[in-house]
């Protein structure tokens, strides 16, 4: 083994992108020790010694060398780190991680798109300069479809990847790779951030088929029954000021039917239609995936506060207006009684409130001095 290959993977989080990857990576050869932060979803889990899976990586049952919910036990020896929980919890778990992280072991978030909070919290927990690296999502589609069996429709074509700071990230990609062989380098963290697709159409396709969610319990196909051309028409605003703001901070990012192409997501016809509306209803690795079953959901509790508020914040940065994604925070937080815009990745508390662009720039690209 060279000097400064990965072998041995701690993964912190156990949901469905957890369990995907702990699959995934077992199987093509690393030694995984999956941790979680829940007993009660490890519990199923470690009765078992494994994942049973099914879908492109096989229908079947594997091993994994160690399953915990102690974070030390996990990371103690490994070369890698990787959070794969969802982005609101990403302040626990770094804050979890800090303890037992060495400057060795690279840390790894997918998806991350939380800009610099990961690396953030590990400096307030200590660490004068952190390194962090991110991808803008996971790099599967996937569901947990019992506690102890996850379905892995897809694995993601491409995946935006970047590092804090940006002089790490060749080096980073390239001893990540071997893991993840659709890592895609881009220019900084900012390029992770506005790719984050899930933001502009899980919350207002959730929004707009509340009554269907709490009549029938979510027994409809989210992104095929509930993504309408109304619907869509309302994506498809959300995602021209995704690529507004993109641009004011000088990132270039695909639409959403292209960069859904680009995935592996949805097909020619998807692309070419050039809408919300054809993307998904062109996209079979997300065809049959079910509704959730009430507005507590992460399309709501994760996508807005954690996706379309860091977009407000950053458009509120650049000067620009967003009237779609601040009406979507709005109605969403009346109707699940939340506070989303208050409660979300706000730029304080990312620690670069009061940068300007520029500044925030030489930030990604420096890190801490």
């Amino acid at each position: 083994m060279a000097e400064g290959d990965i072998r041995r993977v701690a993964i912190v989080g156990a949901g469905n992108g957890g369990c995907a990857a702990a699959v995934d990576l077992t199987r093509r050869g690393f030694e995984v020790r999956l941790c979680g932060r829940s007993a009660a979803t490890i519990a199923p889990l470690q009765a078992r010694g494994g994942i049973e899976h099914e879908g492109v990586l096989g229908d079947g049952f594997t091993p994994i060398a160690a399953i915990t919910t102690d974070t030390g036990t996990a990371i103690r020896g490994s070369d890698a780190v990787l959070v794969m929980g969802p982005t609101q919890a990403h302040r626990d778990m770094a804050q979890a991680i800090a303890p037992h992280l060495e400057p060795s072991q690279v840390f790894f978030a997918a998806p991350g798109h939380t800009l610099t909070l990961l690396a953030h919290t590990l400096r307030e927990a200590g660490h004068r300069r952190p390194v962090t690296c991110e991808s803008s999502t996971l790099p599967y589609i996937c569901r947990k479809v019992t506690n102890e069996r996850v379905k892995v429709s897809r694995r993601a074509a491409k995946l935006s990847f970047a590092a804090f700071p940006a002089t790490r990230t060749a080096e980073l990609a390239a001893r990540l790779t071997p893991l993840f062989p659709a890592l895609s380098p881009v220019g900084s963290l900012l390029d992770t951030v506005f790719p984050y697709t899930n933001a502009i159409h899980h919350p207002p396709a959730l929004l707009c088929n509340i009554g269907r969610v709490e009549s029938t319990g979510g027994d409809y196909c989210h992104y095929y029954d509930g993504i309408t051309p109304s619907v869509g028409r309302i994506i498809d605003a959300l995602d021209g000021e995704r690529r507004a703001v993109a641009a004011a901070f000088g990132c270039h990012v695909e639409s959403l039917p292209e960069y859904f192409f680009q995935l592996g997501y949805t097909d020619e016809h998807g692309r070419a239609g050039g809408t919300a509306y054809s993307t998904f209803h062109n996209s079979e690795p997300n065809r049959w995936i079910k509704a959730p079953a009430s507005v507590d959901h992460r399309f709501f509790n994760e996508d807005i506060p954690y996706g379309l508020v860091p977009l407000t914040e950053l458009g509120r940065l650049a000067g620009i207006a967003l009237p779609a994604c601040h009406a979507v925070i709005a109605l969403a937080s009346i109707a699940a009684g939340q506070h989303y815009d208050k409660a979300g990745l706000t730029l304080q508390r990312m620690g670069i409130a009061g940068l300007t662009i520029a500044e925030l720039k030489t930030l990604l690209a420096r890190g801490y001095d």
